[in-house]
């Protein structure tokens, strides 16, 4: 199965290069072939699921690991190594399913270069699953930026009016945060090959997360690697208040581009609390969870309320993606097995559900031209399919019962409920308990603002622009519409019907990482001024021993 994940991750590449060398055969070959470089990239990524191993806690579906550079016999240590965990598996499919999405949604509204787009779109594929199955940190970081460069253009070349502006702000967000990511990650592997006894420098993900279970790295140190990986993944997420550059980059993008950002790319920075913070840096993880629970909760509420006064149809779903990846935070922070199964399965079912929202909101948007709340009324009059469909995707990102969104939010909200009311040591108790308790307002204020978008877009009398003499009334959703949607909406009653499919794939790796992180909270760990201060003395003392 290796060479499967291989083709999987390099198929997209070929494919990019494929529909840039057809540019000048017309758009109609161009999108052929990006539509079936994406469904075959799909169908490897349905094969490598069903082999799947249920039960395995490692890297257990594929495995390819070939020398880059350095060498088991040198000073470092640096290998072409990815394969499939629990964790990344629905990641990984998740990828490949919304990008067959994003191409047939793209299928009418790019006209301009559209060989460029196509290309762009591929490329960004390819960096987007080569960052769920590194299990090299080089790797890991190489596709971690490279996801910045199409995205940067898809913004700034196909997007609306402000497209420049959007693009290098969230180039510059997430560039500036990446950069201390690495470092906190460099800090990792040194400290390893400080205190192995060979002293090589090795990459390896899986090696380091056992190495560092026997010898963990100095509590002190810990909070200053566990500040820098902070930087990059919480503005990935994006946490609150790092969020700033996500509604702008949302509203300016392609539909493609929004799909695949709140689909797939926010996803990212949850990836590396969950791959390298929890294993790697226990005991700062434990100290830094009840902040990181308040930007979460504060990220929930503020996502929500702000949602509430959008007027733009896009600019509200953007901001309740910072509501629902405060959830996932926070079911990922609850350091125990039920938030965790909870903060990632939820963090499928947001790319799914919001995905498919932004997906709506594009198709509205090609026939309409604005996106306008007050323009916009009763279109289910004109539009039931798409009213369909939008109906159940919102049903979906608020958690009706049946369907994805309450799997996910049921499972971390009864972690984080765990959590605070098993006792937690120290005098955050009645931290967590308030956190727990404005979380699941959270639930309320987000079935507020999805429910009364619906009632004013798509019941009630009938509005909607003034057409221009001789314009044709707007279609319901033609057959690739449905195509591009109706995968979307078979996972969501999947997920909501029989989540157990989904959970026991990704429990094993989950439950290791939870038992380990909640081991570090039992031993008390020092409240974060403390261990700060802890960490300016061991700075100070200079370079460690090995014994410190």
């Amino acid at each position: 199965m290796d060479n499967v994940l291989l083709a999987a991750v390099l198929l997209p590449l070929l494919g990019a290069g494929c529909v840039w060398a057809l540019a000048e055969t017309g758009r109609k070959v161009v999108r052929i072939s990006a539509l079936a470089t994406t469904l075959l990239t799909l169908a490897l990524a349905v094969v490598l699921i069903s082999q799947y191993p249920v039960g395995e806690a490692e890297f257990a579906a594929s495995e390819t690991n070939v020398s880059w550079f350095g060498g088991e016999d040198g000073p470092i240590d640096v290998r072409f190594s990815i394969a499939l965990d629990g964790l990344s598996l629905w990641m990984f499919g998740l990828t490949a399913l919304l990008m067959v999405t994003c191409v047939l949604i793209s299928w009418e509204a790019i006209t301009d270069r559209p060989a460029a787009f196509y290309g762009t779109l591929l490329l960004l594929e390819t960096g987007m699953l080569g960052v769920f199955i590194a299990r090299d940190i080089i790797l890991f970081y190489v596709f971690f930026e490279f996801t910045l460069i199409p995205l940067f253009f898809l913004i700034g070349i196909w997007g609306s009016e402000q497209r420049r502006y959007a693009a290098v702000k969230f180039f510059l967000f997430t560039l500036a945060g990446s950069v201390l990511t690495f470092l906190g990650l460099l800090a990792i592997v040194l400290w390893n090959a400080y205190h192995s006894a060979d002293g090589v420098m090795t990459f390896s993900i899986p090696e380091l997360t056992a190495s560092l279970r026997l010898h963990p790295i100095d509590p002190a140190v810990q909070l200053w690697i566990f500040l820098a990986l902070f930087a990059g993944f919480a503005i990935k997420v994006p946490l609150f208040p790092f969020h700033t550059w996500l509604p702008l980059a949302h509203v300016q993008a392609p539909t493609a581009g929004s799909v695949v950002l709140a689909g797939v790319l926010l996803k990212i920075g949850t990836y590396g609390f969950v791959r390298f913070s929890l294993p790697m840096l226990p005991d700062a993880t434990a100290a830094c969870m009840p902040w990181v629970l308040w930007l979460a909760a504060a990220g929930i509420i503020y996502g929500a309320l702000v949602a509430l006064a959008q007027s733009d149809i896009k600019r509200l779903i953007a901001y309740s993606s910072v509501s629902h990846l405060g959830f996932c935070m926070l079911g990922i922070f609850s350091l125990n097995p039920l938030g965790m199964q909870g903060g990632v399965l939820q963090m499928v079912n947001h790319g799914l559900s919001t995905g498919g929202l932004f997906a709506v909101v594009g198709m509205i948007y090609e026939r309409y031209h604005t996106r306008k709340i007050a323009d916009l009324g009763g279109l289910a009059h004109r539009l039931p399919l798409l009213a369909f469909f939008m109906l159940v995707l919102t049903l979906s990102s608020i958690g009706l019962p049946g369907l994805n969104g309450f799997a996910g939010e049921f499972l971390l909200l009864l972690g984080m409920f765990q959590r605070a009311w098993t006792g937690v040591p120290g005098d955050w108790v009645i931290h967590l308990r308030i956190i727990s308790v404005v979380s699941v307002l959270g639930v309320v204020l987000g079935a507020w603002y999805m429910l009364r978008l619906v009632r004013l877009v798509f019941f009630g009398e009938l509005r909607e622009p003034i057409r221009a003499d001789g314009e044709p009334a707007p279609r319901d959703m033609s057959l690739r519409e449905v195509a591009a949607l109706a995968p979307l909406l078979v996972f969501v009653v999947w997920i909501g019907v029989q989540p157990r499919f989904f959970l026991d794939r990704m429990s094993p790796q989950l439950d290791g990482i939870a038992t380990q992180a909640a081991k570090s909270l039992d031993q008390k760990p020092p409240e974060l001024g403390e261990a700060l201060t802890d960490a300016n003395e061991v700075a100070a003392a200079g370079e460690p021993t090995r014994d410190h």
